[in-house]
Parts: C-alpha cells; sequence; structure tokens
C-alpha cells in the first residue's frame, strides 16, 4: 500500500512524500528511524486491482515447512557469500506461496532501506517472536548464516512432530467417523424398514426391538436436536479452550486423558524444551528464553512451569533445582538441565531431553495405534451386532412360534 505523509525534519521544517508500507505504524517507524516527526498520513488509493485467486493466496496460511526451506536456503546464500538483499530478492521469486512471497519481498524493501533484517521481520506476522529472536541474536554475533540454518533445523523438527502427532490422531478419527456413518446410515434407513415390516405382521417385539425402533423414529422426528447439540458440544469446547478463566481446566483435563493424554504432554515437553535449546544455542538470553518457551507450550499448565523457572532464574536460583521442585517437569528433566548448568553446556542437554521425549513419544503413538486397532474393531462390530440382534430377534422368535 501506498501512503502520503507529511513530517517535520530535525530543522523544523516540513516535508512531504510517498511510501509503501503495510500499515501505517510502519510508516511512521521509518519517520522516526529518519529523524522525522510524523504529522499526518494518508493511504492513497489505487495500486492495481488484484485476480480473486491472488487474494486468497494472499490471506492463506503459511506452512511450518513453507518457513523452514525459507530459512534453510537464505542461511545457504549468504554462507555462499550472496548478499542479503539479493537473497531476499531470489527467495521471493522462488516462493509458491503469495502471502510469505509478499511478506519477504516487503521484508526486503526495508533491509534495502537500511533497517536490520530482524526489524524488518517484525513487521510481518508471519515471522514470529522466536524467529525474530533469534535471528537478532545472530546479527549482533556476526554468526547469522549459523544461526539461520539452525532455525531452519528447529523449524523442521517441529514439522516433524506436528506430522507425528497428525499420523497418529488420523487413523482413530477415520475409523470412529465410519463407525458413526454406518450407525445413521442403520438407525435411519435399514431399521424404519424393518419396523415397517413388522408393523403390518402383528408380531410382539422384544425389549431390545423396541427400543430401537423407538430410537430410530425419534433421532428422524427430532434429529435437528441432535445436529444442534453436536454443534453447541463443539463450539463449548472451541469456547473453553480460547477463554481465560476455563482453558486451564481444559489444558489439565487434556493431559489426564488416559494414553492421549501422555502424548500430549510428552508432545508438548519435546516441542518446548526443544525450542529453549535452540533459543540458548543462538544466544539469546536465558530471561527471554524462556519467555518465548512459555509461549510455545500451547498448554496453561506447561507454560505455568516455564514461567516459574523464569522467575527463579530472575532471582538468581539454580534451573535445576527450581525444576526439582515442579510437578510438571520430571526429575530426568530436572538432573539434565542441573548438569548442563554445572557443566555450561545447557543447550546440548536440553537437546538430549527433547530427543528423549521424542523417542518416547515414537513409542507411545505405536503403543496407542496397537491398542486402539482392536478396540475400534470390537466397538465397530459391537454396535453393528447390537443393531442386528434386534432388527432379527422378532424373526427368530416368529419362526420358533410357528414351529
Amino acid at each position: 500500500m501506498n501512503f502520503q505523509y507529511k513530517a517535520r525534519t530535525t530543522d523544523g521544517e516540513e516535508t512531504t512524500g510517498t511510501y509503501q508500507a503495510q500499515s501505517q505504524g510502519q510508516v511512521v517507524a521509518w519517520l522516526r528511524s529518519q529523524g522525522n516527526v510524523p504529522i499526518s498520513i494518508t493511504q492513497l488509493a489505487g495500486g492495481g486491482e488484484e485476480s480473486l485467486l491472488d487474494k486468497m493466496q494472499k490471506i492463506s496460511t503459511v506452512k511450518l515447512k513453507d518457513k523452514a526451506i525459507f530459512f534453510r536456503q537464505l542461511a545457504t546464500m549468504i554462507a555462499a557469500g550472496i548478499t542479503l538483499a539479493g537473497s531476499l530478492q531470489i527467495l521471493a521469486g522462488q516462493t509458491k506461496n503469495k502471502r510469505f512471497a509478499d511478506a519477504i519481498k516487503h521484508v526486503k524493501t526495508l533491509v534495502d532501506r537500511g533497517f536490520p533484517f530482524s526489524a524488518a521481520m517484525r513487521t510481518r506476522k508471519e515471522f514470529d517472536t522466536l524467529m525474530i529472536s533469534m535471528v537478532r541474536a545472530g546479527e549482533e554475533g556476526g554468526v547469522l548464516d549459523t544461526t539461520l540454518d539452525r532455525l531452519a533445523g528447529f523449524l523442521e523438527r517441529q514439522d516433524a512432530l506436528r506430522k507425528k502427532i497428525i499420523s497418529a490422531l488420523t487413523y482413530p478419527s477415520v475409523v470412529m467417523s465410519v463407525a458413526i456413518f454406518v450407525l445413521y446410515l442403520l438407525i435411519t434407513i435399514v431399521i424404519p424398514r424393518f419396523q415397517q415390516v413388522y408393523s403390518g405382521m402383528g408380531i410382539v417385539l422384544p425389549w431390545s426391538t423396541r427400543i430401537m425402533f423407538e430410537s430410530s423414529t425419534w433421532l428422524q422426528e427430532h434429529w435437528y436436536i441432535t445436529l444442534l447439540v453436536v454443534i453447541l458440544l463443539v463450539v463449548g469446547v472451541i469456547a473453553m479452550n480460547k477463554i481465560d478463566s476455563t482453558r486451564p481446566l481444559m489444558d489439565r483435563f487434556k493431559l489426564r486423558i488416559p494414553i492421549v493424554g501422555m502424548i500430549m504432554y510428552k508432545a508438548i515437553m519435546a516441542r518446548s524444551l526443544r525450542t529453549l535449546a535452540t533459543l540458548v544455542e543462538s544466544g539469546v538470553p536465558i530471561l527471554s528464553s524462556l519467555e518465548m518457551t512459555a509461549n510455545v507450550s500451547n498448554n496453561s499448565v506447561v507454560r505455568t512451569g516455564f514461567e516459574d523457572l523464569r522467575i527463579a532464574a530472575r532471582r538468581g536460583h539454580s534451573l535445576g533445582a527450581a525444576a526439582m521442585d515442579m510437578k510438571i517437569f520430571p526429575a530426568m528433566v530436572a538432573h539434565m538441565i542441573t548438569v548442563g548448568e554445572e557443566t555450561g553446556h545447557l543447550d546440548e542437554m536440553l537437546n538430549k531431553v527433547a530427543d528423549w521425549f521424542e523417542l518416547e513419544l515414537d513409542e507411545n503413538i505405536k503403543r496407542l495405534t496397537s491398542i486402539l486397532e482392536p478396540v475400534l474393531m470390537l466397538f465397530v462390530g459391537g454396535v453393528v451386532a447390537l443393531v442386528v440382534f434386534a432388527v432379527f430377534m422378532p424373526i427368530v422368535g416368529a419362526i420358533q412360534a410357528l414351529m
């Protein structure tokens, strides 16, 4: 977007001009970086019409894999001697995601105008606080290519971990969805036809068959109630996960779900500890690292644990000793942190703990899959058997009566 601005220079004179940015705030930041005081900023109309496809692509999400590829390629180009601005220009043209390409172009424009890379990244929502902090640490330490490579590896691990969780939940979700769909077809299509046949034969129906027929009739006549209950349940769960007062309760409940809760806990700990290790390894101050780790944990129980660690570190206490007193951290984690503090290799110890959690997560996922397969088979078979038993019992009774 183009903005027309009016500002006052250090000499007290007024100056006007145009500036391309994503928001008025970016124009204000640019003017102040030039030593000018903003007076008025107005967005200019025009700029060309975009196609509907381009607009849809620009509001699409940016995948974690795309970001990992971007930082990996950027690190390689910088290590090869290509300038930062040149690397960004090349990557902006290669990126297929329109929204991410637009973000890279905007960052490149700010870099050309003298902004540090990390400061330019801060103006776009596609780059989170963790990425910005790591890049800033790399700039200050003069090891930007190494830091970008480390950031790319971190994002790749996070993407692999996310896919692992999704694959573990896909199988039971699909089986349960198929089972519910089959049950719906039986209740709404098959059972009503048998009900019509039996009503014309005058057969005395067993209690199980009567309950099945009455349930089928009620569901057909009051289907909207079932749909409304499902919608309210889904909306209620989502709302309780969003509201600050109820989210801690939901987060604690998730961690206490049998088998699944342990998988979620180990996934959260693996992600959080990997984040902390990567930040420490990149040279980010420990207090900032703990704060960002707490924010990426995505669970209020674990977040509180890392926030308490940050408070302990700010008071000068040992992280290992503080973790030992917290139930959210296993004793093994506390011991590894203590060893890392004493040897000066905290990042290595945290990476090893994250590796251990990922290995445990793999085992839990395999165990969950092996357990769910027979359980889901029994569930689906039991539902079908119950329906068949209720439907065919009157026929068996009528045959026995004739004999």
